[in-house]
């Protein structure tokens, strides 16, 4: 019923990040536990990573100069036959009750329609926890919604960890491959699946591309794309995202700053500019049509899940006393990426 798709890129020159990779391949399969479901991956490096049990490894030679995920992910869900697919990247853990849940969760959306999906949100843990961390997926929840960052730096509530029909997936073509490098891809595949799925109407600052530390200060899609992912987090269906450095001098993540462009001036057309839909319209009801106020919708689901806002004010702010990490290394990174948004700090 459901395979795994996980692209798994090793650069050539460098043998550290091959360690890295499989160890955290084999943390992947270890956390998955003894499922029935295939685990598609395509790598650069098909002769270093074995086929074996659930694994299946496929050769992603790819004509770009930077690596694409996209095409790596299209390429694998082009080979896979499963009715229900699942995106996630090999650096990622899920939470025991998204693994347990994951079954019922397919037969949901199979139920809604062809369109239904569901997009599940990611704990970014720092790097000291990465290093000692032992499957305490609740302990690390807490802690954020604490408002501590020592444990976890971040939460992405819009994530690329996305559950979708396969055929849906393919008669939508897929992600876009005009995104090359890290990111953007995601978010845009977001976009059209919520254009057929919608969980209400969009609001007017939907086009804004504008970053945010905590999910009570989100605008535009990140709001909007929220309103699906949210209720999974209280739920306990997350995922942790382990730290790994991200250097600005790598050509895949020197992409970002022109993704987010294109991503922006994509996501900012008209309705006419975007040309027909590829299938129908079925709307999400979870919240029966309407959007309610963002953050007061936050808190109340937060508060009915047990945890009240004043001792767990993390989804809005870091906890009184809690020094916050902006190491200058941060800040000329978002200066690069988002120079906007980092004098918009500055003020």
């Amino acid at each position: 019923m459901l395979n795994v798709i996980t692209p798994l890129y090793i650069n050539s020159q460098c043998s550290g990040d091959f360690r890295l990779v499989v160890n955290r391949l084999d943390a992947l399969v270890e956390c998955i536990g003894e499922s029935a479901w295939d685990i598609y991956i395509p790598t650069n490096r098909l002769s270093l990573i074995n086929s074996e049990g659930n694994l299946k490894v496929i050769s992603d030679n790819q004509s770009y100069a930077e690596y694409s995920p996209g095409q790596a992910r299209n390429y694998a869900v082009a080979k896979s036959s499963s009715k229900m697919i699942f995106m996630m990247d090999v650096d990622l853990l899920w939470a025991p009750k998204l693994a347990f849940e994951l079954e019922s969760r397919c037969i949901k959306c199979k139920q809604i329609d062809m369109s239904g999906f569901e997009m599940y949100p990611c704990l970014y843990l720092t790097e000291e926890e990465t290093e000692r961390f032992d499957g305490d997926f609740q302990g690390c929840l807490e802690s954020y919604l604490r408002g501590e960052n020592h444990r976890v730096e971040g939460i992405a509530l819009a994530s690329s960890c996305l559950l979708i029909n396969r055929e849906w997936f393919l008669q939508l073509g897929g992600f876009d491959e005009q995104f090359v490098g890290h990111g953007g891809e995601d978010l845009e595949l977001i976009d059209r699946l919520t254009r057929h799925y919608p969980i209400g109407p969009r609001p007017d600052d939907y086009a804004l591309n504008i970053k945010a530390q905590h999910p009570g200060d989100y605008q535009g899609f990140r709001r909007y794309f929220s309103y699906y992912a949210l209720p999974h987090l209280f739920a306990g269906r997350f995922l942790v995202h382990q730290w790994h450095p991200r250097p600005l001098t790598h050509p895949y993540h020197r992409r970002r700053a022109g993704n987010d462009q294109l991503l922006e001036q994509m996501l900012s057309r008209t309705e006419a500019e975007r040309g027909p839909l590829k299938g129908p319209v079925v709307p999400c009801n979870d919240l029966g049509g309407e959007l309610p106020d963002f953050r007061e919708w936050m808190i109340r689901l937060q508060e009915e899940a047990g945890y009240p806002v004043s001792e767990y004010p993390g989804l809005l702010r870091w906890q009184e006393g809690v020094q916050r990490k902006r190491p200058l290394w941060r800040k000329l990174r978002k200066l690069y990426l988002n120079p906007r948004a980092f004098f918009a700090d500055m003020r």
